[in-house]
């Protein structure tokens, strides 16, 4: 079985005022929670097991979806005590996991195939696509020879969600704040073993002001 692990603990501090009183993921747009979008775009691909890191306002989501049975899923919670990063807050969930698991982040939402792209990739891989105005990747065919967060020139950039087999959480360190991405990606790049696949620029995130206000526009009545 294949969990969905969503990085929902952030501070959120780039929406300031936004984020004081609720977490990043639980703004409402349209009416309804953004997380409740994310969770629902993979469960209507048949991906129904999640596991949330929670850590600012943990209380606001684990209260509002609960065990995650009115929503017809099922939910897991890890909550942070201590800013980990998305390194640390992965391994203190690794007994939640299982074999493998998709990772991703509460504030980024897109439509897809996810079930495909589970079935289709059971190597470690990650979706990318070309960058907007900076990138973080370089690929050759379907695998990343290159991962660098301060490499703005490189030609592509992370979607935002990854398939992993759960082994990789053993490659971070046993304690500590550290960076699942900068840790893992670059050891299985360096061992050629990060596949990808390129995948198009039609998602919605709401990390920044200007990105809600897009976020908004795409997804708000008229």
């Amino acid at each position: 079985m294949v969990k969905v692990v969503i990085l929902a603990g952030g501070l959120g501090t780039r929406l300031g005022e936004l984020t004081r009183n609720v977490p990043k993921p639980m703004i409402e747009i349209g009416g309804r929670p953004y997380l409740e979008r994310v969770v629902e775009s993979f469960a209507k691909r048949g991906l129904r097991d999640f596991v949330m890191l929670t850590g600012h306002l943990a209380e606001v989501i684990e209260n509002h979806f609960g065990d995650g049975s009115r929503f017809g899923i099922h939910i897991d919670y890890s909550r942070e005590r201590e800013l980990l990063g998305t390194g640390g807050a992965i391994r203190e969930a690794r007994h939640l996991i299982g074999d493998r698991f998709i990772l991703t982040f509460g504030d980024v939402y897109r439509e897809f195939d996810y079930d495909r792209f589970v079935a289709e990739h059971r190597e470690p891989s990650t979706a990318v696509y070309p960058k907007r105005t900076v990138g973080n990747m370089e690929i050759e065919g379907n695998v990343v020879v290159r991962y660098d967060k301060r490499a703005p020139e490189l030609p592509y950039i992370d979607a935002g969600f990854s398939h992993m087999p759960a082994e990789t959480i053993d490659m971070l360190p046993a304690e500590g704040a550290c960076s699942f991405e900068e840790i893992v990606f670059t050891r299985l790049i360096a061992e050629r073993r990060l596949t990808c696949e390129v995948v198009d620029q039609n998602f919605c995130d709401i990390g920044t002001a200007d990105e809600l206000a897009r976020t908004r526009a795409m997804l708000e009545p008229s």
